[in-house]
């Protein structure tokens, strides 16, 4: 389980990139992060966090799709100074960067976690302005639950023979449920980490088809979800691999979020 915290974070750490000239479209890095016409992006933002380590700037949050059809949605970042004034990333103003679900459904929440190196800022950002990028329509399809949540706080002696006092982890254990009367081919789990001041530090999407994070999670079941049909599922948090903040503050709350992918 820890290579698969582990495996994402640092994936988030080297790939989670991409820029945009947020005046002439053509003039887009990784513009193909976008469809050729995109639709607006109705959405909204919530639980917003930016922060910076190891010679990074973080940023993740939660995405509300406000509009009332079933989109694949994308977000603009803006990165700011201290003082609230923009920020270039090398020579582009703002990111382009998706959510997580690649279809979320009206009023759906998804999530988005990315990084940039530090060096490619020539002042250190203090904060971020996020908004809607774009989004495609999608077809309407099942709504996956994640019911039962439950973190339990995994302990540890400093030393051997010493009591278990130090927090090294979270187990966290779920119920996955697809309460529509529809085949969920390619169920996704999102994991959300908030410490214990509220605040969203970390958030990451958990693919139970991949080789590596199939092994690492406990699933009591894989495959495709049937309609109606519930599943235990579990992962585990463990401190070493996750932001230093996290490592700090400790988990205070878990939340997980769940999709059909696309």
């Amino acid at each position: 389980m820890r290579a698969t915290i582990l495996t994402h974070f640092i994936l988030l750490l080297i790939c989670s990139q991409g820029c945009v000239e947020p005046v002439d479209p053509s003039a887009r890095l990784n513009a193909q992060l976008l469809p050729p016409t995109p639709l607006p992006a109705n959405v909204s933002i919530s639980n917003l966090n930016c922060w910076s380590e190891q010679g990074q700037f973080f940023i993740t949050g939660i995405c509300v799709n406000e509009s009332n059809t079933w989109q694949k949605i994308w977000l603009q970042a803006e990165p700011m100074d201290k003082d609230g004034k923009p920020l270039k990333i090398q020579t582009f103003g703002s990111v382009v960067l998706p959510t997580f679900s690649s279809a979320v459904p009206p009023k759906g929440r998804t999530a988005f976690f990315a990084g940039w190196p530090l060096s490619d800022f020539k002042l250190a950002p203090d904060s971020c302005r996020v908004r809607g990028a774009g989004a495609i329509q999608v077809p309407a399809g099942p709504i996956l639950l994640v019911e039962q949540i439950s973190g339990v706080k995994m302990l540890a002696p400093q030393q051997a023979g010493q009591p278990a006092t130090e927090e090294i982890a979270w187990q966290i254990n779920a119920v996955l449920n697809n309460p529509m009367p529809l085949p969920a081919a390619h169920p996704r789990l999102e994991l959300l980490l908030f410490g214990t001041d509220n605040r969203l530090w970390f958030s990451t999407s958990l693919n139970p088809e991949d080789q590596q994070t199939k092994q690492m999670l406990s699933l009591e079941k894989e495959g495709p979800m049937q309609p109606g049909e519930k599943r235990q599922v579990g992962v585990y948090a463990f401190y070493e691999q996750l932001p230093a903040v996290l490592k700090a503050k400790k988990i205070g709350r878990v939340e997980m979020l769940a999709f059909e992918d696309r």
